[in-house]
C-alpha cells in the first residue's frame, strides 16, 4: 500500500487510539488535505535523532525514522484563520515502511506493508491487563477534570488494544519505550512489558 509519511520526534501512534496533531508546515498541510481527499493512510514515523534528518530520494528507504510505524486516517477538527489545522489521526494499525515513491509531492510518500498482530489476551496476562486498566483509570480521573471528556475517554477503553495503546501513550514517560511497545506483534508481549515497567516505576507520575 502507499502511505503518506509524517515524521515526528518522540511521537508514536498506537492502533485504536487517537492522536491530536497541530499542523502548520505548508508541506504537511498539503499532505493532510491530500490524504483526506484521496482517503490515503498517514503513518507517523518515529524520529530517533533529529540531527540525522536529511532529504530522501525515490527508491530509497527513509533512514532517519524507525521502520515500524503506526498508521491511521486523518480528520480535520479545526481549520484556523491562519491556515493551520488541528487534526485527529485515528490509529488503524501498524506497518513496515518501505521505499520512497516518486509522486512529485513536497512530502514523503512511501511503500507500507501492514503488519498483522495477535490481539487476543491469553489467560495468564488478563490479570496484568486488569492492573494496567486500574492504573490508567486512576490517571484519567486525576488528570482529566472535565466529566464529559473523562467519560468519553473511558467509553473508548473497551478493547485490549485501546487500553494498551492509551496506557503506553499517557503512562510511559520514555518515548523509546513507547516505540518498543508498538513494535511488539503480540498483545500479550505488550501487556507483559508494560506490567514490568509498572513494577519497575518506569511510568509517568
Amino acid at each position: 500500500m502507499e502511505v503518506f509519511l509524517f515524521p515526528l520526534v518522540n511521537v508514536t501512534l498506537f492502533p485504536r487510539t487517537t492522536k491530536p496533531l497541530n499542523i502548520f508546515e505548508p508541506r504537511y498541510l498539503a499532505m493532510i488535505k491530500d490524504a483526506i481527499a484521496e482517503k490515503a493512510p498517514v503513518a507517523l514515523g518515529y524520529i530517533e535523532d533529529p540531527s540525522k534528518v536529511a532529504p530522501v530520494r525515490p527508491g530509497e528507504v527513509v533512514p532517519f525514522v524507525r521502520e515500524i510505524a503506526g498508521y491511521g486516517y486523518a480528520q480535520i477538527i479545526e481549520e484556523r484563520v491562519n491556515g493551520t489545522l488541528l487534526v485527529f489521526l485515528q490509529g488503524q494499525g501498524k506497518l513496515k515502511l518501505g521505499k520512497v515513491l516518486d509522486r512529485g509531492t513536497p512530502y514523503i510518500v512511501c511503500e507500507g506493508q501492514i503488519i498483522p498482530e495477535k490481539t487476543v489476551v491469553d489467560n495468564e496476562e488478563k490479570a496484568h491487563l486488569m492492573a494496567l486498566t486500574k492504573i490508567l483509570t486512576r490517571w484519567i480521573h486525576t488528570h482529566i477534570p472535565d466529566p464529559a471528556q473523562r467519560d468519553l475517554f473511558m467509553r473508548n477503553l473497551h478493547h485490549p488494544e485501546e487500553i494498551v495503546g492509551s496506557f503506553a501513550s499517557y503512562m510511559v514517560r520514555d518515548y523509546d519505550l513507547q516505540q518498543m511497545v508498538l513494535e511488539f506483534d503480540d498483545i500479550n508481549d505488550k501487556v507483559g512489558f508494560l506490567h514490568r515497567l509498572m513494577e519497575s516505576n518506569e511510568l509517568t507520575t
